[in-house]
């Protein structure tokens, strides 16, 4: 019986330690992004510097500012504000932390566009 209860506790003890080395870390988004942005058959591309400090994070893509929040270890919830207006976006990272997609909109709107995202690698 002190076998069986030995076994449980280990098993238990193991199956804990394999969970928490599975679980994603948190998605550090500083750097540059290259990314592509749709509203209907409009397609633009560019570049997004995001610097991140704790879970906020500022953003810079030409003359538009994006000021972001990480509401969990890869979705980000931010606000962007430009020549053309200002709106809302949703960014979801993906788990390795190399590419990124959502989808925006004008305050008050519902989405007007998706877009998606790719690290830009130093060489």
């Amino acid at each position: 019986m002190k076998r069986i209860a030995f076994l449980t506790v280990a098993i238990v003890a193991v199956a804990a330690v394999c969970v928490s080395v599975v679980q994603a870390a948190p998605i550090n988004a500083t750097g540059k992004w290259g990314f592509q942005v749709t509203n209907g058959a409009t397609l633009a591309t560019g570049q997004v510097t995001f610097n991140q400090v704790g879970e906020t994070v500022i953003g810079h893509a030409g003359h538009t500012t994006i000021n972001g929040t990480m509401v969990s270890d890869t979705k980000m919830n931010a606000k962007w504000n430009g020549p053309k207006g200002a709106g809302w976006m949703t960014v979801y990272f993906s788990a390795s932390g190399n590419s990124f997609q959502g989808e925006w909109g004008y305050n008050g709107k519902k989405a007007d566009g998706q877009f998606i995202g790719k690290r830009a690698h130093s060489m």
